[in-house]
């Protein structure tokens, strides 16, 4: 076959698997709508009943399963917890040297204020521009796409030379990989290279190229005081008078440790650059904070206790043990400075450890990924390459990494709504991605029967 031949015979299919999604876009739109509007919370996060939320996971993976059946997957619903079902599938290729995995996760997190709503959060609602509700954007919209990638591509008729696997897991929301992702790897679901299908744009414009996350830390710092009657502090906080002998307020105490985390977070913004975050986005945030006397919830007594707990996004070329030793010497540096904080210093505790990643810049799978946008969003006649930045926040590709396979995070939905009310997810996201999805695999894992020179040996890491 000639050069032209072959260029014709490959434009063609894959202008066939484009054609087939449009055709099946009601169906995709219904279906993130019906995932939607499962109210599957992950029962492991914090606040909620794990025995009244457990099984709502496992009731979106069946409706995945289905979808990968459809697409031709030969099936498994991997489960390590009752009703909190992996559903993972596996398309065989015809014997291609390199695979593809397409993840995506099925919790979500609790809708929180439900009054400020504008629908209900679980409604599903279909509009002309967007499927509604929480999960909608985070992240049932690109799980829901990866399927109908595998559906479209086998409505068009395309065989692939390597394998397609699909998985739809649950336990993100809380680094429940073990339950989830790691799950699903260890039970064979895994390949050569991986797209993560999380939202990969904090705004309603085409879905970007993600290749980097950074590294997420969760601590809490618990200090203590020394309990007095209110009408007291004035005689506490003057050291000329009798000060900390009489009582320690551990409210007062905190902002100096708050205030030398946020000179902290501000060295970062300076310091820590990268070129695919917004300057300042890697950041320390103080998210909860409980200060009361112990037991007591009146402010008639100086409090005298106090935990807080801190959520840290940082630099992705820096490890989580390298971060870990510069907030705590920041927190004794300022401690050292107060003679109640240097006798009765913080106590910390590390609950989440979430490594940061990034893909080797030479990936196949990049180029592959922005080809297959280019074409699904501009045409074949004009290149429309996705913008490439930082992650908003952490995903699985942490976790894949640890099992030796690469990826990239790529998918429908706008950031700014990931776990905030009113979340959405604009359909002309959800088909753009559909159609990347099944591009990109076309590209990387080779179509049977047409020659390629992007079908060469896999330059990623070993495959489980």
């Amino acid at each position: 076959m000639s050069v032209d031949a072959m260029a014709t015979t490959e434009e063609n299919q894959r202008r066939a698997v484009l054609d087939a999604v449009d055709r099946l876009a009601p169906r995709i739109v219904q279906s993130v709508a019906d995932a939607v509007k499962i109210p599957s919370i992950n029962p492991k996060y914090p606040g909620q009943d794990y025995g009244k939320l457990a099984g709502g996971e496992g009731e979106v993976s069946a409706l995945m399963n289905d979808l990968h059946r459809e697409a031709g997957a030969s099936t498994e619903l991997v489960a390590v917890e009752k009703g909190r079902d992996n559903a993972c599938g596996r398309i065989a290729g015809t014997g291609g040297v390199r695979s593809l995995l397409l993840n995506g996760h099925v919790d979500v997190v609790p809708p929180n204020r439900e009054g400020l709503w504008d629908k209900a959060p679980f409604s599903g609602l279909i509009t002309d521009e967007a499927v509604h509700g929480r999960g909608a954007t985070d992240n049932k919209a690109g799980t829901v796409a990866a399927a109908y990638a595998a559906i479209a591509l086998a409505a068009a008729g395309i065989r692939l030379q390597g394998d397609l696997v699909l998985q739809a897991v649950v336990g993100e929301e809380v680094g429940d990989h073990l339950s989830g992702t790691t799950a699903a790897l260890q039970a064979g679901y895994g390949a050569d290279a991986a797209i993560v299908c999380e939202p990969s744009n904090f705004s309603d414009a085409s879905p970007n190229l993600v290749p980097t996350t950074p590294g997420l830390l969760w601590f809490s710092l618990s200090l203590v005081g020394k309990a007095a009657h209110s009408g007291l502090r004035g005689l506490t906080i003057h050291p000329t008078l009798e000060g900390e002998a009489l009582g320690v307020n551990t409210i007062d105490k905190f902002w100096i440790i708050y205030h030398a985390l946020r000179q902290l977070e501000d060295s970062w913004a300076l310091r820590d650059r990268h070129p695919l975050f917004q300057p300042g986005y890697f950041n320390l945030l103080p998210g909860v904070i409980r200060g009361n006397p112990e037991g007591v919830l009146v402010p008639f007594f100086l409090a005298d206790t106090l935990t807080v707990e801190y959520c840290v996004y940082h630099h992705p070329e820096r490890s989580n043990h390298e971060v870990i030793d510069e907030i705590e010497k920041t927190v004794r540096q300022a401690c050292a400075n107060d003679p109640w904080l240097s006798a009765h210093r913080p106590e910390f505790d590390w609950k989440l450890l979430w490594p940061p990643y990034t893909a080797p810049a030479s990936h196949e799978l990049i180029p592959a990924v922005m080809k297959a946008h280019s074409d699904s969003v501009g045409g074949f006649d004009l290149a429309t390459p996705p913008k490439q930045e930082g992650f908003l926040g952490v995903c699985d590709l942490t976790w894949m990494d640890a099992q030796g396979i690469d990826g990239l995070v790529y998918g429908p939905g706008v950031g700014r709504t990931a776990h905030a009310e009113n979340e959405y997810v604009p359909i002309h996201q959800i088909i753009t991605a559909v159609k990347t999805y099944a591009l990109s695999a076309m590209d990387y894992c080779g179509v049977s029967g047409t020659e390629s020179s992007i079908n060469s040996p896999t330059t990623g890491r070993r495959r489980p």
